[in-house]
């Protein structure tokens, strides 16, 4: 049986893998990929710990955000490289903070 999906038929995140819009709603489907249009790739800072979880500013807006591994305290700067069920998966940002 061959089935044509297309890449909007799927959203990809990081501890749950590759899920097909029958799993999720779609609006919440939705809302995951305007979130990750909206902010992978773009840096901001550590709005609060990230123990992993916490909160990060990127372009004045605050976001719920989880730290891929480690710890991250306030005021670090972070690159959003991910979402994962809503939350932004971020890294610190280290060749910001040499500067």
């Amino acid at each position: 049986m061959k089935h044509n999906f297309t890449e909007d038929d799927f959203v990809y995140g990081e501890s749950w893998g590759l899920v097909h819009r029958g799993v999720l709603e779609d609006k919440e489907i939705d809302r995951m990929k305007a979130l990750r249009d909206k902010v992978v790739g773009k840096k901001g800072v550590a709005a609060t710990t990230l123990k992993p979880i916490g909160s990060v500013r990127i372009d004045g807006e605050v976001y719920e955000a989880r730290l891929k591994t480690g710890y991250l305290e306030v005021g670090k700067p972070i690159i959003a490289v991910g979402i994962d069920f809503g939350y932004i998966l971020v890294n610190e940002d280290i060749q910001e903070g040499e500067k």
